[in-house]
């Protein structure tokens, strides 16, 4: 009987061991498995907008309106056109009192006592600023008017883009 109540003991213990492991287990908090969300992929910029690089368009081809050569148009960071006293050579900036430069299309009015008023209306044909700074990237109609209103140039000509200096 001895070894029976032994047993019994042994029995007893054992189950409330295996009750006590299994509370314990239950208890105690899982580990939670936190899936991490993947690292942000960092963008690779965007080449700019042509109608927002900085620097010049130089036209296909040199005309000259009475005694005054165009050099070229500038649209950013200030709209302006630059022309040249031919019998000189000196440069002459004149600053556009309209300037109008979307991302497709451009529209300058540009006043200069000594010729009339230039204007420029065109459109870009290309929409990223290009690194091709040998292809036309503006088409544009160039008009010069005498202050009377007189046209003294009106033509359609491309321009090719060249970087800030």
């Amino acid at each position: 009987m001895r070894g029976s109540r032994l047993l019994l003991v042994l029995l007893v213990a054992l189950g409330l061991a295996v009750a006590l492991l299994t509370l314990s287990r239950l208890r105690a908090p899982t580990p939670t498995i936190t899936e991490r969300p993947p690292a942000p992929v960092p963008e690779t910029p965007k080449p700019p907008l042509q109608a927002d690089a900085e620097g010049y368009y130089v036209p296909g081809y040199n005309f000259t309106v009475d005694r005054f050569r165009f050099v070229r148009l500038t649209l950013r960071p200030e709209a302006f056109v630059t022309i040249a006293q031919t019998a000189t050579g000196t440069d002459q900036e004149m600053g556009c009192d309209e300037a109008i430069i979307k991302a497709d299309a451009v529209h300058l009015r540009c006043d200069y006592s000594r010729v009339g008023t230039i204007t420029i209306d065109g459109r870009f044909l290309t929409r990223l600023a290009t690194t091709h700074l040998d292809a036309p990237v503006l088409s544009a109609v160039v008009t010069v008017r005498t202050p009377s209103g007189e046209i003294l140039y009106r033509a359609r000509d491309s321009f090719v883009w060249h970087p800030a200096e």
